[in-house]
């Protein structure tokens, strides 16, 4: 297991690093969509009709890929009040267990789902750009498998850590609740 958790971690971190680049280079093209566009708009009183339709798709595909970021370091929303009351307690170790096994599975139907938008989407095109939908819909799929992959290592660093209390580092609800560093 200890191997398997170390190739994922290896995919995983690569995989989010190079989501990240895109994202950000995402967020500097949409600022710069944006800034054309109220240039455009409001100084030479004339505007594009594609720049909010390409700003609002680079919002998305931006979002989508700076997820499995997010998931990777536990960065997800909570309710702290729960977690400050459980966060040292053993439950806490199927607690969060519990809830990665959830979110995987539903991460698995959002492929799918994703996955059937897209392929149903590849006959209509954008208003604006003429993109085919199935372009704009393609991070779906794309982005829930990448958080997928994040969250079956964390359900194996959290199987691990049930069997081996604190040899794996995982973060759930953004706290760190193992040894490792």
């Amino acid at each position: 297991m200890d191997s398997l958790i170390r190739l994922l971690e290896v995919i995983n971190k690569t995989l989010t690093r190079i989501a990240g680049y895109f994202a950000t280079a995402l967020l500097f093209g949409m600022l710069g969509v944006v800034i054309v566009h109220v240039f455009y708009r409001y100084i030479l009183n004339d505007s594009f009709g594609w720049t909010e339709e390409l700003s609002r798709t680079m919002m998305v595909w931006m979002a989508f890929l700076y997820f499995p970021t997010a998931h990777r370091y536990g960065m997800n929303v909570s309710l702290d009040i729960f977690v400050s009351a459980i966060q040292d307690h053993p439950i806490m170790r199927f607690v969060g267990l519990a809830i990665e096994l959830s979110v995987f599975v539903m991460l698995c139907g959002a492929i799918w789902l994703g996955y059937g938008l897209m392929s149903r989407a590849s006959s209509s095109f954008t208003l604006s750009l003429q993109l085919p939908l199935s372009y704009v819909y393609a991070i779906m799929p794309v982005g829930f498998s990448l958080v997928a992959l994040v969250s079956f290592e964390r359900l194996l660093r959290l199987i691990g850590n049930i069997v081996h209390p604190g040899r794996y580092r995982v973060n759930v609800f953004g706290s760190s609740t193992s040894a490792g560093g």
